[in-house]
Formats: structure tokens, sequence, C-alpha cells
């Protein structure tokens, strides 16, 4: 989530291309307050992007740079969120390098322009949002996994990022060093 003054904001997808912003500050307040209720709230969003062509699935809010959020849609296309005071400018300019469905985003939690995201064509790729969309990905690895790469994460202390794909493997790749890996196979929950 982010917030913001007196305001709690999450963001979600809904399955006609559209991401809301919820501000949730009065449910938060509620359960804080033990209050109890019954009552289904229905509530607005604060506020509501339909530029996305098609839904998707890839979100995150940065956490170096208060109100920022990345989307990523099953088209490829990346849009950036800017805040305002009362709302927010999403960038008509998409990160578009990937091939096919962005399937997740993350920020760095170092670096306040830079994000990672993965794709069903296979890849990683990270971005520096500084750059013109069109050259901004910097860093490009374009067979990461053996099929879609579903997840990725980066280490909070160190240049790394784990990956994890439908192939059943989870990677750790050192940016330092992208060509090198880490990599877990055959990884079975609950053992």
């Amino acid at each position: 989530p982010h917030v913001s003054d007196a305001r709690t904001f999450v963001a979600s997808w809904s399955d006609k291309g559209k991401v809301h912003i919820w501000d949730i500050a009065p449910q938060l307040t509620a359960l804080e307050t033990e209050q109890e209720s019954n009552d289904v709230q229905k509530i607005k969003p604060f506020y509501t992007f339909g530029g996305h062509v098609e839904e998707g699935y890839a979100m995150d809010w940065s956490r170096t740079r208060q109100g920022y959020l990345l989307t990523g849609d099953c088209t490829r296309h990346i849009h950036l969120w800017t805040p305002r005071e009362s709302d927010w400018l999403v960038s008509q300019q998409t990160f578009s390098s990937h091939g096919s469905s962005v399937e997740d985003i993350q920020w760095s939690p170092n670096e306040d322009h830079v994000f990672s995201s993965c794709s069903t064509d296979k890849s990683i790729r990270v971005w520096d949002d500084r750059a013109p969309a069109h050259k901004a990905c910097m860093i490009t690895v374009p067979n990461a996994h053996d099929s879609d790469v579903n997840v990725l994460n980066w280490n909070r202390s160190e240049p790394f990022l784990v990956s994890g794909g439908d192939d059943g493997v989870i990677k750790i790749w050192d940016l330092r060093k992208i060509d090198l890996t880490l990599l877990f196979s055959n990884i079975t929950p609950g053992r």
C-alpha cells in the first residue's frame, strides 16, 4: 500500500483491463478501533486508469519514491504512475520490450528509478525509468527460464534478483555478472 497524509491507498486490477486505486483509510480505522460491522461497505475507487488494453497481473508500489506505481498487462505493456496532488499521471509511453504478458514487476529496494520485470516470453528485464521508455531496458536476460517466468524479487542488500518459472526452477541472478546464476530445481513445497 501507499500512505499519504490521512489516506492509505491500495491498487487492484480488474478483468476489464482497468487499474483502480482505493483509499482504505476508513476501513483501517474501523479495524483499529475494533468497530464491528456486518454491513458490506460499497466504496468507489479513488482513481481509475483504463489505458491498459487488456487485464494484467503485475503491479508494485515503489518503496523509495512515495506514490509511484508500476502496472504491467497481458499485452506486454508496463505503465509508470507518477503521483500528483489529487491523482496520478499515468505515462502513455509504455515500457514494452517484452514479447508477451508481463507476469511480475518489482521496484528496486535501493535504486529510486530502477525496476525489474518478468514475462511469459521467458525473459527478465531491468529498467531505468529516467531513460525514454523505448530505451529504458538496461539489462535483458532473454531465456532466463525454459518456460514462462512468473515471479521475481530483489535482495534488499545485495544486487541479486531471484526468479521462478513454470519450469519449476528458482534462479538467483547476480546483476554484476548477469550471465552467472545459481539454480534450484525440482523444488517441492512442504519438504
